[in-house]
């Protein structure tokens, strides 16, 4: 379709390349906002008849002590929160939104940052479409953003997507 670009870009007369897009991942955690991006990523797969890669990370468990946080690794908890995650995202690539198109599942444990790069890497990702949660100040630091982390480190595009129905309050305040 674009395969002879003939546009150039400013006064470089560089060609503006075409990419392919055959592959999108839409990691989740099956919050609300993760689901808000899986429309577009929905959208996305339908327009470039790609393959939709829908991850979950389960991150290890853990519980605050007067050393900082601990893993919890004496309970059964990691293969329930598996079990959970894994119905979780079946259920999701077998819903009605999702159907008719081209999808693949997946677990992961670890870092949900690390966890989502490793894939991309591995499965050769074309784009990942990724929610944020919209934290800041305080939660934000003690949390960190993985969303912030996937688009430094990325192998691919990344395109982020805000929660719904967010205004960014200080952005409105600084142009008044």
């Amino acid at each position: 379709m674009y395969s002879d670009l003939s546009v150039y870009y400013g006064r470089y007369n560089h060609k503006i390349m075409h990419y392919s897009i055959r592959k999108i991942l839409a990691p989740t955690d099956f919050s609300d906002h993760a689901h808000h991006a899986l429309g577009y990523a929905r959208t996305f797969t339908e327009r470039w008849d790609a393959e939709l890669h829908l991850l979950n990370v389960i991150e290890p468990a853990v519980f605050p002590t007067e050393a900082g946080l601990t893993p919890i690794g004496t309970m059964n908890l990691g293969e329930e929160m598996e079990s959970s995650a894994r119905v979780n995202i079946e259920k999701i690539a077998s819903s009605e939104e999702l159907a008719g198109l081209k999808t693949q599942t997946a677990l992961a444990q670890g870092r949900a940052s690390s966890a989502i790069i490793e894939y991309a890497t591995a499965n050769d990702i074309d784009l990942i479409i990724i929610a944020t949660h919209g934290r800041r100040g305080l939660k934000h630091l003690i949390f960190g953003s993985t969303a912030e982390r996937v688009v430094r480190e990325a192998p691919c595009p990344v395109l982020t997507v805000r929660p719904k129905n967010t205004v960014n309050k200080h952005a409105h305040r600084e142009h008044r």
